[in-house]
């Protein structure tokens, strides 16, 4: 019996006397422990109309929840108010009466890479980490492994499902598509981030890319034993400089995707440089130029020997290795264990300047201890830059590499070091305020919340911020849905 053909989960409300309110309550960042009223459980759009329309007539504050990845405390943080966690709308098909595939916001990524897959021998340009939930990674704008071949998740979305509030503190269910009345509606939440309109339970796509049939994946690493100040500089440099002559559209090397992960040296110069890279398409001899690329000058690399972040130890040799796209997917499928983190992003559209170089030297060699410290650099563009910075909410589309700062950690008396290491690191990467577009930067990412930042409308959402705006007035005006960094209503 397919999923679709069972009985409709009844919902639930769970509250503070219930054993599982203590669990629910929480993030996966284990930072962010919530004191609502109560978590609902919700298993239908109309069980989450309910749910918004009780909590509206009882002045309670509505945050939501998908997979629970959000770095900041925007869905746990809610004291008195109440939880809609979608974890029960998990499911992904193909829709006969729309002539789209659906995936329903509580679906975690796996889910959707593994259904659309066998189901359907389909693929969205969706992330790696498995128990991201579908609700917050799509309005966020959605990028992963495939992203410089296909583009961004939400350059394919046509339509979604949303329970909104009226201007009569009514809660309903409509659809936003590309070409209806409500299709500004549609835009916003192709990239602005969940919790600003409305609550989203399902998404369509009327066309989706072919998956793969298989994948390259190489693993190298490098002992910070084993490197100077210049050898880690050719290291950094020879990275932005193959991203820089090879992410426009229609390059051929669309198909290749990389992570570098800056991992912080440890003591008596211990732990490694970790390069990941993934290559689908028909000449994986591609993949073989750019670890060359990579390996032409300075240390050897060696196998990976040290995790890096969370978990992420997807090969133990320095041998490429072609294997059946799904499987490679599932290599390369980290999420990791519930501990605290912070997090914080940039974009890029150039290489490194010199003085960025060696400020992440000087940070990375500090004498801080913690392993699990890090600036990872992601390859980007080609495809995600062949739409206007206009076309969705996510405006970087001129971009090569996205960087993602991170540090984990388990004891909470950790918690002031890790967060001053980071901060520290950011700030005088860029300055107080940010990564500010310019001929090198492009903004910051609107999944990787940050609350330290300013100007965070700027930085995520560049000039798109009034238009943003205007759609929150119009969808939401009584801004039942908000948090921290959410859309503002207009003036």
């Amino acid at each position: 019996m397919r999923m679709s053909e069972c009985a409709t989960f009844a919902g639930a409300r769970v509250g503070p006397d219930d054993p599982r309110y203590e669990t629910l309550a929480r993030g996966f960042n284990l930072r962010w422990v919530g004191r609502p009223a109560a978590i609902a459980l919700c298993g239908s759009a109309e069980q989450v109309r309910e749910t918004v329309q009780s909590a509206v007539d009882a002045g309670e504050r509505i945050t939501v929840r998908s997979g629970g990845h959000c770095y900041e405390d925007f869905s746990a943080g809610n004291e008195g108010g109440v939880i809609v966690d979608l974890a029960a709308m998990s499911d992904v098909g193909f829709d006969e009466s729309r002539g789209a595939w659906f995936v329903e916001a509580g679906a975690t990524l796996w889910t959707v890479i593994w259904r659309l897959y066998k189901e359907y021998g389909r693929a969205l340009p969706s992330g790696s980490c498995y128990s991201v939930g579908a609700g917050g990674h799509i309005t966020g704008g959605g990028y992963g492994l495939l992203s410089r071949k296909h583009g961004l998740i939400v350059d394919w979305l046509d339509a979604v499902e949303i329970v909104r509030v009226d201007e009569g503190k009514k809660a309903e269910i409509l659809i936003a598509e590309r070409d209806g009345e409500a299709s500004d509606l549609l835009w916003a939440c192709q990239g602005a981030g969940g919790g600003s309109f409305g609550i989203v339970t399902r998404f369509w796509f009327r066309r989706i890319p072919e998956a793969p049939t298989q994948a390259c994946l190489a693993n190298l690493a490098w002992n910070w034993s084993d490197l100077d100040r210049d050898e880690f500089g050719r290291i950094v440099d020879r990275y932005g400089s193959f991203f820089a002559d090879n992410s426009a559209p229609g390059s051929p090397y669309e198909g290749l995707f990389a992570l570098l992960h800056l991992t912080h040296m440890q003591e008596n110069k211990s732990g490694q440089i970790v390069l990941t890279a993934q290559y689908v398409g028909d000449e994986p001899n591609l993949l073989e130029e750019f670890l060359t690329h990579m390996t032409a000058y300075g240390v050897s690399p060696v196998a990976q020997t040290h995790p890096v972040g969370q978990s992420h130890f997807p090969l133990r040799t320095t041998d490429t290795m072609c294997l059946p796209w799904l499987y490679a997917t599932q290599r390369l499928d980290p999420s990791g264990p519930n501990q605290r983190g912070k997090y914080k992003s940039a974009y890029m559209k150039k290489p490194f300047p010199q003085d960025q170089v060696d400020t992440m030297w000087r940070y990375l060699t500090d004498g801080f201890t913690n392993s699990q410290a890090l600036l990872q650099v992601d390859s980007y563009g080609c495809a995600v830059n062949l739409h206007a910075s206009d076309a969705t909410p996510v405006p970087q589309r001129s971009s090569i590499m996205k960087l993602q700062y991170q540090t984990y950690w388990t004891d909470e008396k950790d918690s002031p070091a890790n967060l001053d290491w980071i901060r520290r690191f950011y700030h005088d990467m860029y300055g107080s305020a940010g990564p500010v577009p310019d001929e090198v930067m492009d903004g910051c990412y609107v999944n990787y919340p940050d609350v330290d930042l300013g100007d965070w409308q700027g930085l995520y959402y560049l000039g798109l911020y009034p238009r943003l705006q205007q759609a929150k007035g119009r969808w939401d005006p009584h801004d039942i849905f908000n948090h921290a960094q959410s859309i503002a209503l207009p003036d």
